[in-house]
């Protein structure tokens, strides 16, 4: 898969909308409603299989006056690798982290120029049924008074959402590491540790903010609704979450 998105979209989206619907081939109109997005991107026009089309598609984007990028589907699997992180402790210059896989990393604050913060959502259907008793006049007659009730049963799907809190850090070229809310140990914090895991998420964001003053902070992915201005109608935000991230941190890392 290759998606092509465009990005740092100025205030007068109405006069890019002839632009953008001559170059993906669109009515206006939906070129309009992808620009009509909060924000200034990166907004995903275009997903294909083939490199050489999506390559094209930006090269038209950007003869037209968009920023263009291409996030291919290597860089995508690359920032899904990324090392999901246990336990960290906070140091003087750097930080210490153990992914769950085991062993340990060492990072500076002046070396991470990035911070994704985010809201991961996934969501599970189950199938529900339920009965209900209630009186028959017709199977009353029928069966002489024996049989007064008739059971009705329903069948209904009940969707459930599980949201949980992250955040990524990226240090130039090296594996970003992967920070979850319920996940994490927290006991590292001692006395600034809070009573609550959402409480200790949100310190950790904060003190990372705090002492990595060189890094680009984004969070443009903490609710659904920025999750899908993102990734456009084609591409659903529970499934298709690494994409986003993959793609904001290629575009805000300049890459």
């Amino acid at each position: 898969m290759y998606v092509v998105a465009i990005y740092g979209i100025g205030a007068d989206k109405e006069h890019l909308a002839n632009a953008l619907s001559s170059a993906l081939g669109r009515t206006l109109l939906e070129a309009r409603s992808r620009l009509n997005a909060p924000g200034s991107g990166p907004f995903v026009v275009g997903i294909f299989g083939d490199k050489d089309r999506a390559a094209g598609l930006a090269v038209q984007l950007r003869n037209s006056g968009f920023n263009a990028a291409v996030l291919s589907e290597d860089e995508i699997m690359r920032d899904a690798g990324r090392e999901s992180v246990r336990r960290l402790d906070l140091g003087e210059g750097d930080l210490r982290a153990e992914p769950a896989e085991g062993g340990s990393r060492t990072v500076a604050y002046s070396g991470i120029d990035l911070i994704l913060r985010g809201t991961g959502i996934s969501s599970s259907t189950t199938t529900e049924t339920t009965k209900q008793r209630s009186f028959s006049l017709g199977r009353a007659v029928l069966s002489s008074g024996l049989s007064v009730t008739k059971t009705t049963k329903t069948v209904r799907e009940v969707t459930q959402q599980e949201r949980e809190g992250f955040f990524i850090l990226y240090a130039g070229d090296a594996l970003p590491l992967e920070f979850r809310e319920n996940r994490l140990l927290y006991d590292s914090l001692g006395p600034a540790r809070k009573p609550s895991r959402a409480a200790n998420f949100a310190f950790l964001v904060s003190e990372l903010r705090r002492r990595c003053r060189a890094a680009r902070y984004d969070e443009k992915l903490l609710t659904r609704a920025g999750q899908a201005a993102l990734l456009g109608p084609s591409l659903n935000p529970e499934e298709h979450l690494g994409v986003a991230t993959a793609l904001l941190a290629k575009v805000l890392q300049g890459k």
